[in-house]
């Protein structure tokens, strides 16, 4: 059955309320089948569609929906049913969810949820959900550095139930101080009454709990791990951070980025955020590129319009110097925040790469300015002032490239400086610089030529 005949069997028992039907129909379905089905009903009827599953599938379905839909979804079902959902997940995506939820709400799922699922959950809420601590897991083989090959492996098949997809073993001494790490292949391949400290590794590298998850994700990135032990400050072992986490971290990192390039904030989504919201955080940069346009206007009608009105010719241009300055420009600060954010460069190479950049934004910049000036010439052939006309094309363009690709460079590498967001550094803000420069200089330069 596909996915539309499935979704229009669903809405048919759901107008009949016929429960066992959808638990039937969907037995079968991937929990990310299930998740994309949700999406094509009204927000009303996914609270219906979850209560016909199973915890288990409910709480994978669960972690497959943006956060704004969990939370609408949250709303709609009691304390009990989310405690069941919640007994089921990893410990970090249960303290995300009971994060979403009020604290009042909380606190009454964490009375309602299984002692040790509780108890695994509640460390983790003490730390901010975008935080090495926020993302770690509590599920975690570890044994005494006492413990031989044997007892280790007993120990697995005890909490085999419990801990699931582990590749390493941490070994700690009696105050659960991490000493080192054995990995499962060398676990199995040593002899059973082998001591664990004879046969373990050093751990290459940990984290703390407070460190900002976008700087764990830089970490399994350079060191190439899988699984990643957070440890407080007194080197005691408190967690891990598994390869699956990591790779929502850089999905959810680079959703934030594109939104902030946009300049509509830090998380929106067409159905489930707030209208209200939408418009509170999309009106600023809006209403800034609209008063940087209008100074523009201003200058133009006051300052050139004697030249315009002797060549009307030149307003056909503009949009085309604007345009291909704002692409460079948009290139060169899409180059430099990636780079930021794999953290290639830093801001002591500003001056390199102002020059590199700007070898690029002039070679383009002449590239585009030979055609468009070409192209000017060929279109006002018959007027006396051609080639004043197609000179002025020609430098305005190389200018505009040259001064996006300098902002393009600049803009990021000192708000990164300052500690801001160097996705703010384009859009809009970009925008605005492009438009300004681009159409006021390729008149200042028009009306000295002609």
């Amino acid at each position: 059955m596909t996915t539309p005949e499935l979704a229009r069997r669903i809405s048919e028992d759901l107008i009949q309320g016929n429960m066992e039907s959808i638990r039937e129909a969907l037995s079968n379905i991937h929990p990310s089948e299930i998740a994309t089905i949700l999406q094509t009903f009204n927000p009303e009827d996914h609270p219906k569609i979850l209560e016909a599953l199973d915890n288990e599938t409910a709480s994978e379905v669960f972690l497959e929906l943006d956060p704004e839909q969990r939370e609408d979804i949250l709303e709609e079902l009691d304390a009990d049913r989310i405690a069941d959902i919640a007994d089921e997940m990893d410990s970090d995506d249960a303290a995300d969810l009971l994060g979403e939820l009020s604290e009042q709400t909380a606190k009454s799922v964490l009375d309602k949820m299984d002692i040790e699922a509780a108890k695994d959950v509640k460390p983790l809420l003490k730390y901010p959900e975008d935080t090495a601590g926020g993302i770690m897991q509590t599920e975690l083989v570890k044994v005494s550095q006492n413990s031989t090959v044997r007892d280790t492996i007993n120990w697995i098949r005890t909490i085999a139930d419990e801990v699931e997809d582990f590749q390493l073993v941490f070994v700690t001494d009696d105050q659960d101080k991490l000493l080192g790490q054995i990995s499962l292949s060398k676990l199995i391949l040593a002899t059973p009454n082998t001591t664990v400290t004879d046969i373990m590794e050093p751990v290459e590298v940990t984290t703390t709990p407070y460190i900002d998850q976008e700087e764990v994700a830089k970490i399994f990135q350079k060191y190439d791990v899988l699984s990643l032990p957070v440890v407080d400050s007194r080197d005691v072992l408190v967690g891990r951070i598994t390869a699956d986490d990591i790779l929502d971290v850089i999905s959810e990192e680079a959703s934030e980025d594109m939104l902030q390039m946009a300049g509509v904030g830090y998380s929106l989504h067409p159905l489930y955020t707030p209208t209200a919201t939408r418009i509170k955080l999309r009106t600023p940069w809006l209403l800034l590129t609209l008063i940087g346009e209008l100074f523009i206007a201003f200058i133009i009608v006051y300052a050139f319009q004697p030249t315009l009105e002797k060549v009307a010719i030149l307003a056909a241009f503009m949009p085309a110097i604007m345009a291909t300055g704002g692409n460079v420009g948009l290139q060169t600060t899409t180059i430099i925040i990636r780079s930021l954010g794999m953290r290639t460069i830093s801001v002591k190479q500003m001056f390199k790469l102002v020059i590199s950049e700007m070898k690029v934004g002039l070679a383009l910049g002449l590239i585009c300015g030979l055609i468009a000036a070409l192209i000017g010439a060929l279109i006002s052939y018959n007027q006396p002032e051609v080639a004043r006309l197609a000179l002025a094309v020609f430098i305005a363009m190389v200018s505009a490239t040259l001064a996006t690709s300098f902002i393009g460079v600049v803009a990021p590498l000192l708000l990164d400086k300052f500690d801001f967001d160097p996705a703010a550094a384009s859009g809009p803000f970009l925008t605005m610089f492009n438009d300004i420069f681009g159409s006021v200089f390729y008149l200042f330069i028009a009306m000295l030529i002609l």
